[in-house]
């Protein structure tokens, strides 16, 4: 019986950490920090080789009204960044 329990709440521990998805690493969110203040100084274009990176800044941008276009140039990814003006 204890190993039923224990089988049981190992496979939803299991469960939990596949549907949270991988976590961003320190390195990630330290350039994800250094991509918020290139855009806020008015730097629109930011290239990266880690493609995992790229989902990152776009998670970012849309939180933050921000649209931002990725193309892979060679082994690099490039993001440009543009904010949409308000309509009247």
């Amino acid at each position: 019986m204890k190993k039923l329990v224990l089988l049981a709440i190992t496979g939803m521990a299991a469960m939990n950490l596949v549907v949270a998805g991988p976590a961003a690493s320190e390195a990630d969110q330290k350039w994800l920090a250094a991509v918020e203040k290139m855009v806020a100084k008015g730097e629109k274009s930011i290239s990266t080789p880690v493609e995992a990176r790229t989902q990152l800044a776009k998670d970012w941008a849309k939180k933050n009204g921000y649209s931002v276009a990725v193309t892979k140039i060679g082994s690099s990814y490039r993001l440009e960044f543009s904010k949409a003006l308000a309509k009247s």
